[in-house]
């Protein structure tokens, strides 16, 4: 009958935090015949835990009966054979690698030690009629701590975060460990809590020796008494991309030891002021536009040929306070006539509040008390309304607010800018007789609107001491286009309508039912398309046909060639394959003739969606 020893090794860390073996080997030895067997067996666990050395290992190598690894929960079998099922077995493991996580195992010398001689109590199992004995070990914290510190070089934080005020735990909060230098303080690890609170992080020395020389030199930077090696501990959390003050330097654990056992709360979330200096860098969140870098100078668009119309997102960075003072910042513009003429010092106006559309520029960050949401953020706006936390506008400046739990806006938008507002929206009425689709729509009551060009700029300060005020950020000029096209004809002459507020005038007809009845005049043996599309800053007209077709039959339309600014205008006909086919060889059925137009314009985070229109006919 088989005998199996099914086994389990964990170890702590702290009284109550642990970790299972994992991956580690159980080696089962024969005892030494000269040994008080009785009295070994007798003897505690934690009296008969020690390091074998390499000369022992050699020496006990012939009594090796049976080897197995644990697995990830430090789970193990082992098959001894039944002539050694009555002796007394020691039980050794040894472990090359410690895991770490999320890090990758940490590996060392291959290192062994002895925990018991194990007596076992054989039991058969109904089920699979086999003789089984268990064993189960936790290895102390004062020698687990030092086996993998000591010789892997792990160090260990285990604890658990819970709400100051409920005592109930925090869950999905990261927990971050630093250690506080002399020079600069060092992430040493970070971990998010369970359901239950509890989290662990694993670091190395190399972790909180570095120095502004890393790596040529890694010490401990701390030269304060009492020069010990280990880190001096404090504790930040992060939740949802914000980092929070939960404790600082005053309050660090001064030279911590392989293992550190914490209970940490929080009362309130306090963010950390980011190390990024207050600016303004980009345009649009999506996009994310450098304002020097991302700008063509000689036509003020973006490298991509895209100019900016409606409401666009100035992107960077605001802070809490300047030179421990509270900070407020200004916007301000200057319109140039070409994007390359230099700006002029004086020339800057301010971004008034009227232009500023709704913005948000930070949270308040609150304990909710709720284990499964511990964490309520509300947003703080530029021109919030009603109930909502809103600026205050000192004249045309922007207030940063100081509550404790205000978290600044770190590389996101500051201000959203009406272009509209700054530029004013040109309304061009388009209306005409559609026998005029197909040719230039410009002319004195429908005139060439061209773009505009404004550079912006931030300026910030202490809050009411202009002697404080500094730039911090001046894009290039750029390109501005805020026109709306009303009265625009859709669908031709053949089911005729209007309509209105269009960013892009696209329209398109037929010659040879523009004088029909109704604009229902039957193709026979000619087609005329005719089309029109207008802005200032086309990028594609392009021309399609839907409809039945001959085996071996295809048509459709040749490219459209963009003509020069602001429209593109004109008449085709279809191509057809075979190329001797006309309009004559077209199947009588009804067929749709459809346009399609881009305008280059973007707020930074979306561009200017593609417009249509079409015209049916009958060919008979």
């Amino acid at each position: 009958m088989r005998h199996i020893i099914k086994g389990n090794l964990a170890a702590y860390l702290c009284r109550d935090c642990s970790e299972y073996l994992s991956q580690v080997k159980v080696r089962v030895y024969l005892p030494q015949s000269d040994i008080n067997l009785a009295a070994v067996s007798a003897a505690e666990i934690k009296d008969t835990f020690k390091e074998v050395k390499e000369e022992e290992i050699k020496s006990k190598e012939n009594r090796l009966i049976a080897e197995a690894e644990t697995d990830m929960n430090g789970n193990f079998s082992l098959v001894i054979d039944e002539k050694y099922s009555r002796s007394s077995l020691e039980i050794d493991f040894s472990c090359g690698t410690i895991s770490r996580p999320p890090l990758t195992p940490k590996k060392g010398k291959e290192r062994q030690f002895h925990i018991t001689t194990f007596v076992p109590q054989w039991k058969i199992t109904k089920e699979e009629q086999i003789l089984v004995a268990n064993f189960s070990y936790i290895i102390p914290e004062k020698w687990w701590c030092i086996i993998k510190g000591r010789y892997f070089d792990i160090w260990t934080i285990c604890g658990r975060l819970t709400d100051c005020q409920t005592g109930k735990p925090l869950a999905g909060i990261t927990v971050i460990a630093m250690d506080a230098d002399f020079i600069t303080d060092d992430e040493l690890g970070r971990n998010t809590t369970d359901s239950n609170g509890h989290f662990k992080i694993y670091y190395t020395s190399a972790d909180f020796k570095k120095t502004f020389l890393s790596p040529i030199i890694n010490i401990e930077t701390d030269v304060l008494p009492p020069f010990a090696s280990g880190p001096d501990v404090y504790f930040q959390l992060e939740y949802s991309g914000q980092r929070f003050a939960l404790e600082t330097k005053s309050n660090r654990r001064d030279n911590v030891g392989y293992c550190l056992c914490v209970k940490l709360c929080s009362k309130e979330l306090i963010p950390v002021e980011p190390s990024i200096p207050p600016s303004f860098t980009h345009f649009g969140l999506t996009q994310h536009i450098p304002i020097q870098a991302g700008i063509n100078l000689a036509t003020g668009k973006t490298l991509g040929g895209y100019a900016f119309f409606s409401s666009v997102n100035l992107v960077g960075t605001i802070s809490k306070k300047i030179n421990v003072q509270p900070m407020e910042y200004l916007f301000e513009y200057q319109e140039v006539t070409n994007p390359i003429d230099p700006l002029n010092p004086a020339g800057w106006n301010p971004v008034v509040p009227n232009m500023i559309d709704k913005t948000v520029i930070g949270y308040l960050w609150t304990l909710t008390g709720d284990v499964s949401n511990p964490v309520h953020y509300d947003p703080y706006y530029i021109n919030g309304t009603g109930t909502e936390n809103t600026i205050n506008f000192n004249g045309n400046w922007i207030q940063v607010p100081q509550d404790s739990n205000f978290a600044a806006h770190v590389d996101a938008e500051i201000l959203k800018l009406s272009t509209e507002k700054l530029t004013g929206v040109t309304s061009i009425d388009m209306n005409m007789p559609t026998s005029s689709i197909g040719n230039s729509s410009v002319s004195p009551a429908r005139p060439h609107i061209s773009n505009r060009y404004f550079a912006i700029r931030m300026k910030q300060r202490e809050l009411g001491n202009s002697a404080t005020e500094v730039v911090a950020g001046t894009s290039k000029p750029i390109a501005i286009y805020n026109v709306l096209y009303q009265n625009v004809n859709k669908h031709g002459s053949w089911a005729h309508t209007t309509v209105n507020n269009q960013y892009l005038a696209l329209s398109v007809d037929l010659e040879e039912i523009i004088s029909g009845s109704g604009g229902c005049s039957k193709i026979t043996t000619d087609l005329h398309v005719k089309y029109g599309a207008r802005n200032e800053n086309l990028g594609s007209v392009s021309l399609s046909i839907t409809g039945p077709h001959k085996p071996g039959q295809s048509f459709g339309f040749n490219p459209i060639v963009l003509m020069s600014s602001p429209e593109t205008y004109g008449s085709t006909q279809l191509v057809f394959t075979p190329p001797t086919d006309t309009v004559a060889d077209l199947l009588p059925c009804a067929y749709t003739v459809s346009i399609s137009a881009t305008a280059l314009l973007t707020t930074g985070d979306s561009n200017l969606d593609s417009y249509y229109d079409f015209v049916s006919f009958c060919k008979i």
